[in-house]
């Protein structure tokens, strides 16, 4: 009997637990509602961005980089200058074209740099932006898919192998490389430290310091959750060393998301960032966060990394593409245009 009674009460204690699942389950599918609730309202009451000007462009972008008044977009296998020294009346003025897919551009200064598929790392020289001119090539270890970075060392991800660390202070030389646990499928640059989305191992905090030894720093795994893309502050809006306190990935099912890295060793996701569905382009200027989506771009505020604030919302005669910015202005691409806006 007592046993039986030690079975009942058992039942009954788990009654109660399922009981009170359910009560705390209904309480977080509540908050859960109440927060997407909060953020639709956000959305509907945040400004638009104020937006400038476009300017149309020879097909879908792939990859834009953007300053000194001039904006490289990546387009196939040529890359294509605009001038948008004035803003107002933005116009193509150059172009270059590779043997091989331009996949990812980053400018410094009036030097642009190309992830240029099997052809490894290009630089052009802008100096006259009506005639680009190849100045260097470094050849990677295998298919340069992005690239990260600005000053002596540019960082090269490779689709299956990891990252080179690229000297371009003169001719670009490979200066030291770093061997990946899966598949890069995205790089991004704070002064030294490189952020690698690494699949499956998740993000990846890598120390550069010393090109012939990079190390990895810290590491944050999502599980089953796939990290696809990292996007890290502008150095220009950071002061490049130290690295900013925050990035930003997007994952297969988290979606777009905020992590912390004031401690390097231990990054932590901290917060989701509700862009209303799959980020096509992002970057990160000091705190304000800019997300093209869909056919949007909007804009946050990452002050409080915890809660990011929608603080501008914009249509885009498209579907979203890459997204870019200067000290003043944001660019956003879509499949026949680069559109301008103010920077808020």
């Amino acid at each position: 009997m007592a046993v039986v009674q030690g079975r009942r009460v058992a039942t009954a204690v788990r009654g109660s637990r399922k009981a009170t699942g359910v009560v705390r389950g209904c309480t977080r599918a509540v908050v859960l509602a109440l927060a997407l609730s909060a953020a639709a309202d956000a959305s509907a009451q945040a400004p638009p961005l104020a937006r400038v000007a476009s300017v149309p462009v020879p097909g879908p972008v792939t990859a834009l980089a953007a300053g000194g008044g001039l904006v490289v977009a990546a387009i196939g296998s040529s890359v294509h200058v605009v001038d948008v020294t004035r803003p107002e009346s933005p116009e193509v003025v150059g172009s270059y074209d590779f043997d091989q897919p331009a996949l990812a551009v980053v400018l410094d200064g009036r030097l642009a740099y190309v992830a240029n598929s099997h052809d490894g790392l290009r630089r052009l020289d802008l100096s006259d932006p009506a005639a680009p001119a190849l100045t260097g090539t470094a050849p990677t270890r295998g298919q340069a898919v992005g690239v990260a970075g600005s000053g002596r060392y540019l960082f090269t991800s490779d689709n299956s192998i990891g990252f080179d660390i690229v000297d371009v202070a003169g001719e670009p030389t490979r200066a030291g490389e770093y061997l990946a646990d899966g598949f890069p499928r995205g790089i991004a640059a704070a002064g030294s430290r490189v952020f690698v989305a690494d699949q499956p191992a998740g993000l990846m905090v890598v120390d550069a310091s010393d090109p012939a030894s990079p190390r990895v720093e810290g590491q944050l795994s999502l599980g089953r959750d796939p990290v696809l893309l990292v996007f890290a502050p502008d150095g220009r809006s950071t002061g490049g060393d130290p690295p900013a306190a925050v990035v930003c990935i997007v994952s297969g099912r988290g979606g777009l998301q905020v992590v912390d890295i004031s401690d390097l060793s231990a990054p932590r996701v901290v917060s989701s960032v509700p862009v209303g569905g799959p980020p096509t382009g992002a970057a990160l200027w000091g705190r304000r966060l800019y997300v093209a989506s869909g056919g949007a771009l909007q804009a946050f505020d990452l002050t409080d990394p915890a809660q990011p604030v929608r603080v501008g919302v914009s249509d885009l005669d498209g579907p979203a593409g890459s997204v870019a910015v200067s000290d003043e202005l944001v660019f956003a691409a879509t499949l026949g245009e680069v559109a301008i806006f103010q920077r808020r």
